[in-house]
């Protein structure tokens, strides 16, 4: 699987229609857009917004930015069958939606590589599914890649690894470790396992990247992160550093079974359009978190 394919230019004018639009990356996403002056169609559950169902709204679009899906990788496992009739047959339904409209998806993926062979990871890397998130993320995938070389629907793939940033929910690493480190009443910080270590962008850094999407053809598949890792202890030491925090923590000693120990995204590809790079290092991502949320 090449990382890229074709790509050209596509004019920046229209509406734009992103489903997902409450969600965290949505969220920030339509206030980008709109920053920019943008028009933009928030399609969510929140709205009334029916995936499985209903069809983009009336009118003119240039393009679709599809962040809908079902989440949490330990819901996945209780109940795999939603998860891939959501997202894997969601994606579908907005593919076509495209087809008919004549205008470009820009598609959120996941992690979808297993324990890998090597580090940094490409997106020419093996593909090792291990959880049913991943599974249906990869799916919708597969139809993206059947729409853009059977119909010519441009589409840009972005494999999301660990994102972290304002208004995220609280049942995430980085939000828990915060809410341990800041609450008085909790004497330590008490983790599972301090090990793992991950690949974390910047919410700002995956939103600039999806904009990119936006201005190519054809069929593109992208990695984003930070091209860097860090362990969950490395984390709990970086917000006590940023909190002015002695707090002890601790690791209880649970590892989740197949747990990957280290995860590093080769970001090259994204990196040679000459229009993107990580602008948010994580110490300074974790001290305005800190600063604007847990304070």
């Amino acid at each position: 699987m090449s990382a890229r394919t074709t790509h050209g230019s596509r004019p920046e004018t229209g509406r734009s229609a992103v489903t997902g639009a409450k969600g965290f990356v949505g969220r920030h996403l339509v206030a980008s857009l709109r920053q920019a002056g943008q028009s933009v169609v928030e399609l969510s559950r929140a709205s009334g917004f029916d995936l499985l169902a209903d069809d983009l709204p009336a009118g003119d679009f240039s393009v679709l930015y599809h962040l809908a899906a079902r989440t949490f990788v330990p819901a996945a496992w209780e109940n795999p069958v939603d998860f891939h009739l959501v997202n894997a047959h969601g994606t579908l339904r907005m593919l076509e939606q495209c087809r008919q409209r004549g205008i470009p998806m820009v598609y959120v993926s996941a992690y979808i590589y297993g324990s890998p062979e090597a580090l940094p990871i490409p997106e020419t890397a093996p593909v090792r599914l291990n959880n049913p998130y991943g599974y249906s993320k990869f799916a919708g995938e597969e139809a993206c890649r059947f729409y853009a070389e059977m119909f010519g629907v441009s589409v840009s793939i972005f494999r999301l690894f660990n994102v972290y940033g304002p208004g995220q929910d609280r049942h995430f690493l980085i939000p828990e470790i915060m809410g341990q480190v800041g609450d008085p009443d909790v004497p330590e910080i008490v983790l599972k396992d301090l090990a793992p270590k991950r690949d974390y962008v910047h919410v700002s850094d995956v939103v600039d990247a999806l904009l990119l999407g936006r201005s190519l053809k054809g069929l593109n598949t992208f990695n984003v992160g930070s091209g860097a890792s860090i362990s969950v202890g490395g984390i709990v030491e970086a917000i006590r550093t940023v909190a002015g925090s002695t707090k002890p923590y601790r690791a209880v000693g649970e590892r989740r079974p197949n747990e990957v120990m280290d995860v590093v995204a080769d970001i090259s590809a994204l990196l040679e359009t000459g229009h993107w790079r990580p602008r948010v290092s994580f110490e300074d991502g974790i001290r305005e978190l800190w600063k604007t949320e847990f304070q």
